[in-house]
């Protein structure tokens, strides 16, 4: 049968501090909801009685008060005697991860650090009275025939003692476990390296967490905890198990904690609101928040909070920037109609009205018909339309450095693109020139300490136009992208697992620039706007469980920049007709952006929310580009650039090389 499991409510234990010497003096976790849904009633780790991986066999009248889950074996004997306030779950998805945070919970008590004095190997149980700490059995713990274990929490009712057994636990006929001055069965872990067996009438209080099996003889007990057994069977002969319930420190004061950064504050608030309003902390955040040190608590916040999501909108965003600058030629393709000096007196760089002007007939009322007016050599690519088509290919790539920032609690993300670009030009009139382009563009970024990676996968498409004159020029893009995703991150909070994010987003783009020419100078004033829109996803766990995983919602980063600056160009042409040309740009770039935080929740817990923080760059950025061309009178062309941007904050360093042939 399915009946209430009931409780008060929350207890946040008055005056509870997460300092050094309360690693084991915090209580975990939580009570459960009071609801008359057994599937919300198992949310949590805590609500279960019996985990097993192999089978649950039953002799006799048992009495259990909690849920049951077996996986990923199914099998269930014995059920017909057994009387059950709970639900039962084989091998179903709330089984599969009931099973996983077992794994959780079962590695991070593997790796809390013994207690000064806690090696206990090679002595009996029986007639010990222990404090609250983390006990250490290098192989098997035994508690001796009618022998009695006393914990004695010494008036804290949030004590937590932990035993870590290396192999067997055996509690002997009549043995007997018993708690004094507050201490509290919820608070208890028996981490069993093998199997656990509890002799007949032995009376055990607390979670017995073992790794294979656990065997109950006739009228055992487990007055206040659960039989928790990660890969073997639970086998039991006329048992008692009863679930007890946890309590977990008011992290509203971690949240306060001014020498936390704002990224792992943020997780901490996330955390305290959930439980204010009533949600069940899964076992995997209520055991950290009960057992570990300030020190280890700000790593294990930062881990969850996700950072690694933060890098994917720049990192589509550097690709997209890299594109647009190749489809629009920035920084290699003059954009200035330039000369070469002909003669002695003809200042390179002019305008063609303005150096043309001193050898027309008529200078100064005088028809001096001995000047030949001086062809002006314009540079290779605005040169006299004789040839309208051209196509071309080209590689570029970049690479992103944004500084961390301890105080604020982001790492430093090293980002890099590469990409290979075709094109087609066509010029309509000698002043009007429309183009299209297609790319194809991988890119990837790491976090620095191995905290995250990620990486895409992208084609680019992009329609150009241009116009220019003798005074100036007009040109813009717009562009699309489709990006194929991936993120990948490492929590060490509980042994170590690998969590994989995959996901797709959309991707548009727009750049529109305009220039006056000022002879080889040429300032210009530029917008660039762009929109990445990832779709909802959710980590899965590659290497280990998924107890930390998160999902996001679907999200659009938004990123709109201006640029002011100037262009110069020179151009010189060979008695052969080889054209080359050399540019310099410089421009200060503006970013207005979107910093609108993703918000993570995790995939076990959809209701717990919280913001993902990742290094953002300054908004304000100097770029530099330096470039050169040749194009042979064949009209066979090569063009290659390098592309610089600095803020206080941030470094990039990009280039490209282009060739193509017009004809």
């Amino acid at each position: 049968m399915t009946t209430l499991i009931k409780h008060g409510g929350f207890r946040l234990s008055s005056g509870a501090r997460l300092s050094g010497s309360v690693a084991f003096s915090a209580m975990t976790a939580l009570s459960l909801a009071v609801t008359t849904s057994s599937v919300l009633m198992a949310q949590d780790l805590q609500s279960f009685a019996i985990v097993s991986g192999q089978s649950v066999t039953n002799t006799g009248a048992t009495t259990i008060t909690g849920n049951i889950a077996i996986s990923p074996g199914i099998s269930y004997t014995g059920s017909g005697t057994v009387t059950q306030d709970g639900a039962v779950f084989l091998a179903d998805a709330v089984a599969v991860r009931i099973q996983n945070d077992l794994v959780t919970l079962y590695t991070f008590l593997t790796g809390r650090p013994t207690s000064a004095g806690g090696n206990l190997s090679g002595q009996n149980l029986a007639g010990m009275v222990l404090s609250p700490g983390v006990y250490n059995f290098d192989s098997s713990a035994n508690l001796a025939s009618n022998g009695v274990l006393t914990l004695d929490a010494g008036g804290n009712e949030d004590a937590v003692f932990i035993l870590n057994i290396g192999s067997t636990l055996i509690a002997e006929s009549g043995s007997e476990v018993q708690l004094i001055n507050g201490a509290r069965g919820g608070n208890v872990f028996y981490r069993v390296g093998s199997s656990a067996t509890l002799g007949d009438d032995a009376k055990l209080q607390g979670q017995i967490v073992a790794l294979t099996s656990i065997s109950m003889n006739a009228d055992a007990q487990v007055a206040c905890g659960a039989a928790l057994a990660r890969n073997g069977s639970v086998t039991l002969i006329e048992n008692t198990i009863q679930i007890c319930t946890l309590t977990v420190p008011d992290l509203a004061e971690v949240a306060a904690n001014p020498t936390l950064p704002p990224s792992q504050q943020a997780v901490a608030v996330a955390l305290s609101e959930f439980i204010g309003t009533g949600g069940v902390l899964p076992i995997g955040l209520a055991i950290i928040a009960a057992t570990q040190t300030p020190e280890e608590l700000a790593i294990s916040l930062s881990q969850l909070s996700g950072e690694v999501s933060t890098g994917l909108a720049p990192m589509g965003l550097q690709s997209m920037g890299g594109f647009l600058d190749v489809v629009m030629g920035r920084g290699q393709r003059p954009s200035v109609q330039t000369i070469a000096p002909r003669d002695e007196g003809v200042p390179a760089g002019m305008v063609p009205d303005k150096i043309n002007a001193p050898y027309l007939p008529g200078k100064f009322n005088a028809a001096d018909t001995s000047v030949t007016p001086q062809p002006m050599a314009f540079s290779a690519m605005l040169a006299e339309q004789t040839t309208p088509w051209n196509v071309w290919a080209a590689a570029y790539g970049s690479r992103n450095i944004i500084d961390g920032d301890s105080g604020l609690g982001v790492r430093e993300r090293t980002s890099d693109t590469r990409g290979i670009a075709v094109g087609m030009n066509y010029a309509l009139q000698t002043n009007l020139d429309l183009g299209v382009a297609l790319s194809w563009n991988t890119a990837d970024f790491a976090l620095d300490n191995d905290a995250g990676t990620g990486t895409s996968d992208a084609i680019f498409a992009a329609l150009r136009a241009r116009s220019s004159t003798v005074s100036g020029y007009v040109e813009g893009a717009v562009a699309y992208g489709r990006h194929d995703l991936t993120t990948d991150r490492n929590v060490t909070i509980a042994g170590f697992d690998q969590l994989r994010g995959e996901t797709e987003a959309n991707h548009f783009a727009a750049h529109v620039e305009a220039g006056y020419h000022m002879g080889i100078f040429t300032p210009f004033v530029g917008l660039r706007a762009q929109s990445f829109r990832t779709d909802a996803y959710a980590e899965t766990a590659t290497t280990g469980v998924d107890t930390y995983a998160l999902s996001y919602a679907a999200h659009t980063t938004h990123s709109l920049r201006s640029e002011l600056g100037v262009d110069m160009q020179w151009a010189r042409e060979d008695i052969s007709g080889r054209a080359t040309t050399l540019g310099l740009r410089a421009a200060w770039a503006h970013e207005f952006r979107n910093d609108d935080p993703a918000l993570g929740s995790l995939v076990t817990t959809p209701a717990l929310n919280f913001p993902a923080s990742g290094a953002t760059r300054d908004s304000d950025s100097l770029l530099l580009s330096a470039s050169v061309g040749s194009t042979a009178a064949t009209g066979l062309f090569v063009e290659g650039g390098v592309n610089m941007e600095y803020s206080q904050n941030a470094q990039d360093l990009g280039g490209s090389v282009t060739i193509g042939y017009r004809w």
